[in-house]
């Protein structure tokens, strides 16, 4: 994996990580009720997830382009379409309110728990990535290579933390104002972006 695709990969999970969604709804009511170490606690249970979900779809990929190299190219021409129409909703959904998340005792790790329980209940989350990868593993990648697997993987990792960051520590602030808006129209317009440098990479 080059570093132009690490830094491609991580931009393009970090504009969809940083969509108002359920994942930054959570961690910013978790750092309203709990402080900044609360919402880590919520974004840590988020990663998990989001760990096992990226991992999933990597092994998917892999076996799709054992059976048919055909079909991998498949996958990457819906990879085009499905990221755009992601961008489009992401337009148009409203933004949601960081809303405090009940203390129930007042413990971190029901904050982590409950991450881990968001993130993976969340089955977009194997499509977002099965849409997303294609266009960002060259047809010559051994993803069976641990490095390389772990490359991809930390693309992930780093971005949604990244996606997430604002939320964490600025909940209240975006929260009052129009910057969860323009967050939101950024990632919306640079998925769909991408989505064109996807099918143009598949084109040439």
């Amino acid at each position: 994996m080059t570093i132009e695709h690490w830094f491609a990969l991580a931009a393009a999970n970090f504009a969809a990580s940083v969509a108002p969604g359920q994942n930054v709804a959570l961690v910013g009511g978790a750092a309203v009720r709990a402080g900044l170490i609360g919402g880590i606690a919520a974004a840590t249970g988020i990663l998990v997830a989001e760990l096992a979900w990226s991992v999933l779809a990597l092994t998917l990929l892999l076996g799709a382009r054992e059976v048919s190299p055909e079909l991998f190219t498949g996958l990457q021409i819906v990879s085009v379409l499905s990221l755009a129409m992601i961008g489009f909703c992401i337009l148009r959904e409203a933004v949601p309110h960081a809303q405090a998340v009940p203390q129930a005792g007042g413990s971190l790790r029901r904050l982590v728990i409950r991450g881990v329980w968001i993130g993976a209940a969340n089955p977009l989350a194997l499509v977002f990535f099965l849409s997303l990868l294609p266009g960002f593993v060259p047809e010559n990648t051994d993803l069976s290579d641990p490095a390389t697997l772990g490359a991809y993987v930390s693309a992930v990792m780093v971005s949604t933390m990244a996606g997430l960051a604002p939320w964490l520590v600025a909940s209240g602030l975006i929260g009052r104002t129009r910057l969860g808006h323009y967050l939101q129209v950024f990632s919306g317009g640079a998925l769909i972006a991408i989505a064109g440098l996807v099918l143009w990479q598949a084109m040439t």
